[in-house]
């Protein structure tokens, strides 16, 4: 059983131990106060919004007989030892790392606004293609790639994450690729992972609720290459914030990635769009190959090439990772197609920015002949401003738009519609119906046969949240039944 003794951790707090005789042995370690016990270390951390140590009097009640508090507080008991130091996130991590469990051999984080979840997960099956167990850690799950758990959250706290990496290397992990969040940055609910690989996609307006501004969201996402733990940084040579995140990659290799730019390290040449999927000549520092990928869009050009990139330094076998670009299967929710004969194609995305909007629905007009249909909605409770920015995004590339509920959580869907339509006049090309299932129906069912109709904004979700309650609802369940009725 793994175990930390009290001279152990005075140790790595820096504490002298004189005066400290205590022989006590502690088996774990605990954020949660409802988890402490007398045989465990109670770390008080600062939360968002309220701290660890509000919590002291529960955990002695529970018989705690230690925690670890940030310095400065003054805080003083006599029922409890405490242990001031500057940075107990740091202390907790040292204390995980040194006696509680080992990390996977290799570990890539993903951030930016769109892409992060994709990235992750062709990272995933590239590394499986060059005989590398994977995992994930994001919004398609945790766990070993075939055994994904749902995710509650797509970065954890930062013990839950340490104890879930430690949990995939004990069962044989050797790379785990997970999503980075602007909140778990910001929070430090990434601090002390040991990743080497870092990737940037892109930053587009979203989570500025959180933020309060585009400057406050990309030093948010900035901070994962500052890690010193970082050897090999990925960017999007595309996006005008990549040399701006690449400032702080000082003891990094930087690498860039792009679609079309032969300036970058990883591009494309001579590519052709098909129904089926993209074929081209992928271009990379020792060479190219000629290359079908078997997904919809550009921008999954831009993630699969990303994913190549942060795989690179890690392979003996290029060929091998190369060949694994033809092997990729699509992200759940992510350009996903229901289709059946003599109907509509359909395609489910997670788009929910009006950048992601606009990027889903001009890769779709790329593969399609008919018409482009577009049904979306904007979520509740969430930033007001880019709802009218989203309706423009649809507008401006869809044909025709039926704008509906998405998850309005505990705000009226009528006034996510006003703000929506606030500068919107054309009402020639669009309906709203708010029951998301109806917009669903009458949009594959009004649609010619050689249209394509884009639902964007849940993806791989599988619920509406309505006024605190999740009803069971999924984008393509509900697409699949719409497209049979019209076959029939």
């Amino acid at each position: 059983m793994a175990q930390l003794t009290h001279q152990q951790l005075l140790n790595l707090a820096g504490y002298s131990l004189e005066g400290n005789p205590h022989s006590a042995i502690y088996t774990h370690v605990e954020t949660d106060s409802r988890k402490a016990d007398g045989s465990c270390v109670f770390f008080a951390l600062p939360g968002v919004a309220t701290n660890g140590w509000d919590y002291l009097d529960g955990v002695v009640s529970l018989g705690c007989k230690v925690a670890v508090v940030p310095a400065g507080l003054g805080l003083k008991r006599d029922d409890i030892t405490l242990i001031s130091v500057a940075n107990p996130s740091a202390l907790l991590v040292a204390c995980l790392h040194g006696y509680f469990g080992r990390m996977p051999k290799h570990i890539v984080a993903v951030t930016g606004t769109n892409g992060k979840s994709s990235i992750c997960y062709y990272i995933a099956q590239l590394a499986e293609a060059i005989g590398l167990r994977s995992g994930l850690v994001g919004t398609f799950g945790i766990g070993p790639l075939n055994d994904l758990a749902e995710a509650k959250q797509t970065t954890p706290d930062v013990l839950s994450l340490h104890r879930t990496l430690m949990k995939m290397a004990g069962e044989g992990v050797e790379l785990v690729a997970f999503e980075a969040s602007s909140h778990a940055l910001d929070q430090g609910r990434i601090d002390g992972v040991p990743f080497q690989t870092a990737v940037f996609s892109n930053l587009s307006r979203d989570h500025l609720d959180y933020h309060g501004d585009m400057e406050s969201y990309a030093l948010a996402k900035q901070q994962l290459f500052a890690f010193e733990s970082v050897s090999n940084a990925v960017f999007c040579l595309d996006d005008q914030y990549a040399r701006f995140m690449a400032k702080v990659a000082k003891h990094a290799n930087c690498v860039y990635y792009s679609e079309g730019d032969s300036l970058a390290d990883f591009h494309v040449k001579s590519l052709t769009l098909e129904p089926a999927g993209c074929r081209f000549i992928v271009c990379h520092p020792e060479g190219e190959e000629a290359v079908f990928l078997p997904l919809l869009g550009r921008f999954n050009i831009q993630n699969a090439l990303a994913a190549l990139a942060s795989l690179w330094h890690i392979s003996s076998d290029k060929a091998a990772l190369i060949k694994g670009l033809s092997f990729l299967q699509g992200a759940p929710g992510r350009m996903d197609k229901v289709q059946e004969p003599n109907a509509p194609l359909v395609v489910v995305d997670y788009a929910h920015t009006s950048e992601a909007l606009h990027v889903a629905l001009q890769a779709l007009k790329e593969h399609s002949a008919g018409r482009l249909i577009c049904v979306f909605g904007c979520g509740g409770d969430r930033d007001r401003g880019k709802r009218p920015l989203m309706m423009a995004a649809a507008m401006q590339n869809a044909d025709y738009v039926w704008l509906t509920s998405d998850n309005p959580r505990t705000e009226s869907i009528e006034q996510i519609f006003k703000d929506a339509l606030s500068e919107t006049n054309d009402e020639a090309s669009f309906s709203f119906e708010p029951d998301r299932r109806v917009a669903i129906q009458q949009a594959v069912l009004s649609a010619g046969v050689n249209d394509v109709i884009l639902i964007a904004g849940k993806g791989h979700e599988s619920y509406q949240d309505i006024q605190g309650v999740k009803h069971h609802f999924d984008d393509k369940e509900e697409a699949l039944k719409a497209v049979k009725a019209y076959v029939n």
